[in-house]
């Protein structure tokens, strides 16, 4: 039983830092502040597509082996942190 929950709150994490991941790629496609080339603005669109697919692929499996919930949290992490940068302008 610990185990179903264990896999059910690992997965719900893992959805919700994939969908950091898409909502921050796509907000730095966007922003007028952040002066990228538009290769990195495809790229960054493409990073966005992929991580909301991984969130519901989570979704439809329903369960996520740990090294996906890492770098998954691993990511999200590096997107708070670089979000938080440019919302206080030291970018």
């Amino acid at each position: 039983m610990y185990e179903t929950i264990y896999i059910t709150v690992q997965a719900a994490v893992s959805v919700v830092c994939w969908l950091i991941v898409a909502g921050g790629a796509g907000l730095a496609v966007f922003a007028t502040s952040i002066h990228d080339t538009t290769l990195e603005r495809l790229g960054l669109s493409a990073v966005s597509v992929a991580a909301t697919g991984q969130a519901f692929r989570i979704v439809s499996a329903g369960w996520i082996d740990d090294g996906s919930a890492a770098l998954a949290l691993a990511i999200a992490g590096y997107v708070v942190a670089v979000t938080y940068k440019h919302v206080r302008g030291e970018a």
